[in-house]
């Protein structure tokens, strides 16, 4: 049974609630937002999200995120098994880290185009 005084996280008010989020990365923020309603809302508040940064393909996967007008930068970077790859411009890439960009520009692209629109 529960301590008389204790008292549940789902019962902190918004404010309290968007600022512990604020302390978690993605994955994190997605786990406990998926363990109840009130949580799934305060993890698709739009002002939680000012910047995203990816550090991986596989998490261009819009239920990782919310997209909204609090959007302010947008990071995609992960490195291969060999070299850091897409914070590099490209005229300073070699023929090794442009063949590697090349696999996944399709996959950025289309990232781009659905959550653009």
């Amino acid at each position: 049974s529960r301590h008389p005084n204790a008292m549940l996280l789902t019962e902190l008010n918004w404010e309290c609630l968007l600022h512990l989020f604020s302390f978690l990365d993605k994955n994190s923020r997605k786990g406990l937002g998926q363990t109840c309603r009130r949580l799934l809302w305060v993890f698709q508040d739009p002002s939680l999200w000012p910047l995203l940064h990816f550090h991986s393909p596989a998490e261009l996967t819009k239920d990782n995120f919310v997209l909204g007008s609090a959007l302010r930068h947008l990071s995609i970077c992960w490195h291969s098994s060999q070299v850091k790859v897409c914070n590099v411009e490209d005229w300073m890439k070699n023929e090794l880290q442009r063949s590697i960009c090349s696999l996944h520009k399709h996959l950025v692209d289309e990232f781009l185009l659905q959550v653009s629109n």
